[in-house]
């Protein structure tokens, strides 16, 4: 499903009349019952009712979102809902057919708020970008007000967007108010995946205004959904072994971090990879060989810490890298001259390799910290890696520049540095970014703020290595793994909520998120 902003909307509605002879008019018809449909399924399936129990209030503007909404009323009406149409700039009100007069129309009005089910923003759509009128503003303070006196009874859906958000930035006016469903039209827009408007939207649920798919082959963003990870995910045929699956090298953890390894190593395995190898310290061996049974072991040299030993643990690791399909370089190595000498000796000795014989390259924490301090550091990395930076990471990364965990900046960051560094990079934040050199860039939809835990980073982090040994490309395996993390932890939240989730708890859901996607819908 692709991302548009609101320049691209237009265009794309302007090639299809031109091109396809789909006006506006057609346009609006299919918009409109197109949202019909959606929020009729929703109140069937999701609240288990009747349309013919529903009241709903449409709040209809002036322009084309205006029109959409009278189009999704009639449908509605069809189906037996009970419509109210209140038009803000002419301020009529219309009961079922019934035209209110002016001298009763503000009664009315609170009585027709105080019973409907269902409020349908359609006041303004994505062309506005100025302040809202004050007499807006009042009226959707006044829906506000009386959803917080009945929250379980009255839902607030916008069309296409929340009257207020602007579908570019993601800024959001003062007078906007919270759907609790956004139907969308034709794609989603570039300022859903931003704050505040991310958290302005609700459910979001996309409809067609029967655009031909074709208009669509030049688009380059993507939203990060069930469908598209779906399609991503790598064959299971039944004639396999553990070499199928492919094996995954981690240099990961250190003494004051050795639980980095055990999450990163684990959630490699969770995804499916054949086989993990941790290549560690003798003193470490004991730790991990006492919790992750599953994996294998090559030990590294130790000694005085300084260069020679940095080499010198490269050497050994790049020895062992036969038959490897993906290394995982970084969480909890910690932030030392020595490892910073093995981490520049190993990515000298990768990119050395033929590329047939180079296992995919995922850099995480530690690995892109002991790099900040090089110069062009990117220049050392072989082609196709990826990074995974928080924003702090990617603060410095970029020598100081803030990066906000959700804001529109991400967006020019994510495209930039992807492009300019020749990498896949992972913005990780509410709404994680994945990005790539050739400009293509898809966002995840789903957040869960449970996932601002200490190690979940790392799961991430193994669980792109796995999919990597699985054969799919830098930029696929990213975005699976992406969509994947969130998905097990609202496996995880469905029990606990949005607070107390541990890392670990992440690993067991991992393949049970896999097995959710995999169910018809």
């Amino acid at each position: 499903m692709h991302i548009v902003d609101v320049a691209r909307m237009r265009e794309l509605e302007m090639r299809a009349d031109k091109e396809y002879g789909l006006n506006t008019t057609i346009l609006m018809e299919n918009a409109g019952r197109s949202a019909a449909e959606l929020l009729a399924r929703y109140i069937r399936e999701r609240q288990q009712r009747s349309l013919n129990e529903c009241e709903l209030l449409f709040l209809i503007g002036p322009g084309n979102n205006g029109g959409d909404g009278q189009v999704m009323a009639r449908h509605l009406a069809a189906e037996g809902a009970r419509i109210n149409l209140y038009r803000w700039k002419e301020r009529q009100l219309i009961c079922e057919g019934r035209e209110i007069p002016a001298e009763r129309l503000e009664e009315e009005l609170n009585a027709v708020l105080q019973r409907v089910g269902y409020v349908i923003d359609a006041l303004l759509g994505t062309g506005r970008s100025r302040p809202l009128p004050d007499d807006m503003r009042a009226l959707l303070a006044r829906v506000d007000e009386e959803r917080a006196r009945r929250p379980s009874e009255l839902l607030v859906v916008a069309i296409d967007l929340p009257t207020g958000v602007n579908a570019d930035t993601g800024e959001v006016d003062p007078g906007s108010i919270r759907a609790d469903l956004t139907i969308t039209l034709a794609c989603p827009k570039q300022g859903f995946f931003f704050f505040p408007a991310r958290a302005y939207l609700g459910e979001l649920f996309v409809g067609s205004i029967g655009l031909p798919e074709a208009l669509e082959r030049d688009l380059s963003d993507e939203m990060l959904d069930a469908s598209l990870a779906r399609r991503l995910l790598p064959p299971r045929p039944l004639e396999s072994n553990k070499g199928t699956f492919g094996r995954v090298m981690l240099f990961c953890g250190s003494p004051p971090y050795p639980g980095s390894a055990y999450l990163a190593g684990s959630a490699v395995l969770r995804v499916g990879a054949g086989l993990v190898t941790l290549a560690v310290t003798p003193d470490l061996l004991p730790i991990y060989a006492s919790s992750l049974h599953e994996a294998t072991y090559v030990l590294l040299p130790s000694g005085e810490p300084g260069e020679q030993l940095g080499q010198a643990q490269a050497q050994a690791l790049l020895e062992h890298l036969s038959g490897y399909r993906a290394l995982l370089i970084g969480p909890g190595l910690g932030r030392t001259p020595t490892m910073r000498t093995a981490i520049l000796t190993l990515l000298d000795g990768l990119r050395a390799r033929p590329e047939g014989e180079r296992p995919a390259l995922v850099i995480d924490a530690d690995g892109l910290n002991n790099l900040v301090e090089v110069e062009e550091w990117w220049r050392r990395l072989p082609p196709g890696t990826v990074i995974t930076p928080h924003p702090g990471e990617m603060s410095r990364l970029l020598g100081g520049t803030k990066v906000s965990g959700g804001g529109i900046d991400r967006l020019q960051v994510a495209r930039h540095c992807a492009r300019d560094w020749n990498l896949i990079l992972v913005l990780k934040g509410a709404c994680t970014l994945v990005s790539e050199p050739g400009g293509r860039l898809r966002i995840n939809w789903e957040s869960n703020p449970a996932l601002a835990s200490a190690g979940t980073g790392d799961v991430l982090a193994g669980m792109i290595a796995g999919y990597l040994a699985q054969g799919l490309p830098p930029f696929d395996a990213a975005s699976l793994a992406v969509y994947l993390h969130v998905a097990a932890s609202k496996l995880v939240s469905q029990r606990c909520g949005d607070a107390g989730l541990l890392a670990s708890d992440l690993l067991p859901q991992i393949p049970a998120a896999r097995l959710a996607l995999l169910q018809p819908t």
